[in-house]
């Protein structure tokens, strides 16, 4: 069937002249459905993922190209967007990019409060066909059993966690009793797809409007599920890691500075607090970053200076996978800049300008590092405080591990704690919709080349703390009782 091309200029020209326009022909409604968009997200990242080459080589290539080949039978039997998200989901988590991923669809909240919402929801086809299993009776089961009642750390839900093995899960969560009326007993609220190693899940989550998210790789340890708001009925509520920042003293020599993120908007608070610190400096210092999932690495440079020994350069070097489609991301995001310039400032939308200018004479299918910026050198050594330990868990990602990579150049800092998230070998993100159900692909743009190592690995603690002991005791330890 001849296609028509768009109507450029040239074209259009023609056309006045006297041409003949070559007529499309009307074609049957192709199906649009889960096959379309398994697709569609395998073609884009084919193309325009940094991690591909390194992923798929001559070794992984056969598994990747059976994997490719059961997700597509698999796609055809998803019917809808509950079951088509475990198949992309399956497919994306083949690559190391912890920043690469796929998420539900969109859609807006719904206040619980409102009866009309509420009756509007629950006549709707997301809650009516929402998956529905009968919860087991319930039973006790040993607390390192998935198996068994969970509930959220604030009771909104409890469900039960059981089997119900397909091929992309090996249990749900059916809820028992919910708070909210956007829930009812017997809907799944969770799949969870056992993986490799001791206790380890891939967890999607369906959320309070019904939207789904994939928790990536949750540990199942002694009745909790890690880094969720899951934990088995009856067991005590573990003490919250999160925090607002906060900076006080421990003992008369050691202080403490919690840090929850590196979030821009906290960049005023952080710098307050660090003038703080220098003004009366402590013999020791604790920095806790549990579960600080990362920001700017603009708002980790303010710490650097109590923590390093000698002067020395960053190593975080960035290289741009340049493609047709990234630098369209990229330029996509340079527009909505210039709608909100006020926020963004001046200076990083001329930083972005740049980019965008350089970018434009890159040929495509390489990886290119930024030939405007500098590289960044620390000099400014503060004698005090002596020792410092920076506590982190998994829940410390992306900019978060920055400030871990930096202290690794300290002889007086020591890392506590356990592996990072290991958010650090790829970045610059930007999200876009599958073209059928409106799946949201986000996915990185550039590669850290020196860090590639430690995606979805983490940089290794120093120490590692005991899970059974309060670990900011464990750090005071480390640092008092040496």
């Amino acid at each position: 069937m001849l296609k028509c091309p768009l109507l450029g200029l040239h074209f259009l020209g023609w056309l006045l002249l006297g041409g003949t326009a070559c007529v499309a022909q009307s074609a049957p409604p192709q199906p649009c459905g889960c096959t379309q968009d398994f697709d569609y997200v395998v073609n884009y990242l084919e193309r325009n993922l940094p991690a591909y080459a390194h992923d798929v080589t001559a070794l992984t290539r056969p598994a990747y190209e059976r994997l490719k080949r059961r997700l597509r039978r698999a796609s055809a039997r998803a019917k809808k967007e509950s079951h088509c998200l475990p198949v992309l989901v399956a497919y994306v988590e083949f690559f190391h990019d912890q920043h690469t991923d796929i998420s539900g669809a969109t859609r807006p909240g719904v206040n619980d409060r409102d009866a009309t919402a509420v009756q509007r929801f629950q006549t709707g086809a997301v809650f009516q066909q929402a998956e529905t299993r009968r919860p087991r009776l319930a039973r006790t089961y040993p607390l390192a059993a998935i198996e068994g009642r969970y509930q959220t750390v604030d009771s909104t839900y409890v469900v039960q966690i059981q089997p119900s093995r397909t091929r992309f899960r090996d249990y749900v969560g059916v809820i028992v009793t919910s708070r909210t009326p956007l829930w009812r007993t017997g809907q799944v609220k969770l799949e969870l797809q056992r993986l490799p190693g001791e206790s380890r899940y891939r967890v999607i989550q369906y959320n309070r409007n019904h939207s789904a998210s994939c928790l990536g790789d949750v540990f199942q340890e002694q009745g909790y599920l890690r880094g969720t708001s899951w934990q088995k009925v009856g067991q005590p509520t573990s003490p919250p890691v999160a925090g607002p920042l906060a900076y006080r003293a421990l003992t008369a020599k050691t202080a403490y500075l919690r840090l929850p993120s590196f979030d821009g908007g906290l960049r005023t608070q952080l710098d307050s607090v660090c003038q703080q610190v220098a003004a009366r400096p402590p013999q020791n210092l604790i920095i806790d970053v549990r579960g600080n999932g990362g920001g700017a690495d603009d708002a980790v440079v303010p710490l650097v200076p109590f923590l390093y020994t000698a002067p020395f350069q960053d190593d975080q070097r960035e290289e741009y996978y340049v493609t047709p489609d990234n630098v369209a991301r990229l330029t996509e995001y340079y527009r909505r800049m210039q709608h909100d310039s006020a926020d963004y400032g001046a200076d990083a939308l001329q930083r972005v300008r740049t980019t965008l200018r350089w970018l434009h004479h890159v040929p495509a299918g390489q990886f290119r590092s930024d030939p405007t910026v500098p590289v960044k050198t620390f000099t400014g050594i503060v004698g005090r405080p002596e020792r410092v330990v920076i506590l982190y868990d998994r829940g410390c990602a992306s900019t978060c591990e920055t400030l871990l990579f930096w202290a690794k150049h300290s002889t007086k800092t020591t890392l506590a704690g356990e592996n990072s998230g290991g958010f650090v070998g790829y970045g610059n993100v930007f999200s876009l919709p599958t073209p059928c159900w409106g799946l949201q692909l986000s996915t990185t743009t550039l590669r850290l080349p020196n860090q590639v190592a430690y995606e979805a690995v983490g940089v290794a603690p120093d120490v590692r703390l005991a899970r059974d002991e309060d670990w900011l005791a464990q750090a005071l330890r480390l640092l008092e009782n040496p």
